[in-house]
């Protein structure tokens, strides 16, 4: 009896072929993606270039899935991400020309501006955008009468009828115009 008791009492356990059976959960396939400050810079890149999920996905060796749960924030702002990148481009580029580098800050001051010219012409077609076209007074009943006037195919007014003589022949009608 104490050697069957001493079999039961062992500290490791042991499947029906006598191996011995470890309770940690096995980690199956490959490992957890690690999202690295590279392959966050290098999906913004990609998303501001226009690409769609599937192609970063493809270009970075990852699934879909995984994409949208490592990266969904950048996803999500794709729009943004193309004006965030230039301000990352432009800052870099600054500090550069700060730090001594002429080339850098003749490049970043044409592009400062380039900027303050684009806000102009931007503010400019706003304002031209806002104003509304120069046309006289229409009446609402003028206004109705050329939307009813608009209306085409099903809907259209149908055409006045065509009056017919008894011989067959169609007889001419004065509309008074």
């Amino acid at each position: 009896m104490g050697l069957i008791w001493r079999f039961f009492l062992l500290a490791q356990d042991f499947d029906l072929f006598g191996n011995p059976f470890d309770f940690a959960p096995r980690k199956a396939g490959r490992p957890e993606h690690e999202p690295t400050e590279e392959n966050i810079i290098n999906i913004m890149v990609l998303l501001a270039s226009g690409m769609t999920n599937r192609e970063v996905a493809k270009t970075l060796g990852i699934s879909v899935p995984t994409l949208r749960k490592h990266y969904l924030h950048l996803t999500r702002n794709r729009d943004v991400l193309l004006s965030r990148l230039r301000t990352k481009l432009r800052t870099a580029q600054i500090q550069q020309g700060l730090a001594g580098n002429a080339a850098a800050l003749s490049a970043s001051l044409r592009m400062l501006d380039s900027v303050s010219a684009e806000r102009v012409s931007r503010d400019l077609q706003g304002k031209a955008a806002n104003q509304p076209a120069a046309r006289g007074y229409v009446s609402k009943k003028d206004q109705r009468l050329e939307s009813a006037q608009a209306i085409g195919g099903k809907y259209a007014v149908p055409a006045a009828p065509r009056l017919v003589a008894s011989n067959g022949q169609a007889v001419a009608v004065d509309d008074g115009e």
